[in-house]
């Protein structure tokens, strides 16, 4: 039987009807368990579930999860660049180069989603050499099946795999916020100081955006910002990031009250689903967004040239300790 530890897993399970229908006496439910206690939720498709009585279940098991279409992957890898920004960025065949003077994984890396042109070998030279033009180590973000063989030609070139990565998204229902939450279309100078990390805050500013399709909520108390997020929309997507609670506000419900806000604010500018990245080792994280309501989509890895990212390093940490932090900023 199900229990808690199933929880976010997707499951099969087959009830008995308290009147049989025309063809049967039971009926089956596949998808994502969402609770499992005195009733089981049960997310059968985006903003549907079901509620099964565990009295009534005749068999019920773990089953692999659905595989996510390639089509859908790579919408949403493309519609997430959108609204992460580079802040230059150069086509190589199917490949997007971008640049973001090291900020952040996302905006330094190459987005990979369908062949280059003239082979892999000569385009990664050309990779190597456009980071290289701008001190920057050379990394591509890799999509999980669909980029499969870039991945196993980078390993075996020597690439470094780094930060497993899961995109869980959610449909969004369009209902309205009414909590503590502020939204307003441009980052705030305390947002841009808690999320540069150590990147200089015009480059920040820069990715991050500002305008109607830019949402920043804030929770102030007493002046302070203690509680802050990111959304962006693009398409039919609201891209979430950058959601934080001051560690003396913790434990508080205020990230579930940044999410709620941002929610709003993405429905009503037209978004029908929300995404956000989660590092796979986080699971107290992923479970807090499985409570709420986002299901795991893809995961997606960066793979990291070592020789010449070591090279990087060893030169850069002589001109600005500081600096460092951006090579390892999120997302």
């Amino acid at each position: 039987m199900l229990g808690p530890e199933h929880v976010g897993r997707r499951v099969a399970v087959r009830v008995r009807l308290a009147e049989p229908e025309r063809g049967g006496r039971f009926r089956d439910v596949t998808g994502e368990l969402v609770e499992a206690g005195a009733v089981w939720r049960i997310r059968t498709g985006p903003g549907t579930e079901v509620a099964v009585a565990p009295g009534t279940v005749v068999a019920a098991r773990a089953i692999p999860p659905k595989p996510t279409p390639f089509s859908e992957i790579v919408a949403t890898e493309r519609l997430l660049a959108e609204t992460w920004p580079a802040v230059e960025t150069e086509r190589l065949g199917g490949w997007v180069l971008r640049a973001a003077e090291g900020f952040t994984n996302r905006a330094n890396s190459v987005l990979a989603l369908t062949a280059p042109e003239g082979g892999t070998d000569a385009a990664v030279a050309a990779v190597e050499a456009w980071y290289a033009a701008r001190g920057l180590p050379p990394k591509f973000s890799t999509a999980g099946p669909v980029t499969r063989r870039l991945e196993d030609e980078l390993a075996a070139r020597g690439w470094e795999p780094q930060l497993d990565t899961v995109v869980m998204v959610k449909a969004l229902n369009g209902s309205g916020y009414r909590g503590e939450a502020v939204v307003t279309d441009a980052p705030s100078p305390e947002f841009l100081a808690q999320t540069a990390r150590g990147a200089r805050e015009a480059v920040a500013a820069r990715v991050l955006g500002s305008g109607p399709d830019r949402g920043y909520a804030e929770i102030r108390r007493g002046g302070a910002l203690i509680a802050r997020g990111r959304g962006a929309t693009a398409g039919d997507l609201l891209a979430l990031t950058n959601i934080g609670t001051s560690e003396a506000h913790r434990r508080q419900g205020l990230g579930t009250e940044v999410l709620a806000a941002l929610e709003a604010w993405g429905a009503a500018r037209g978004a029908a689903r929300a995404a956000l990245q989660v590092e796979a080792d986080n699971a107290p994280a992923i479970a807090m967004y499985r409570r709420l309501g986002y299901a795991e989509r893809y995961r997606y890895r960066y793979r990291v040239g070592q020789a010449l990212a070591a090279a990087f390093l060893a030169g850069f940490a002589l001109r600005s300790n500081a600096s460092l932090v951006a090579l390892s900023s999120r997302p």
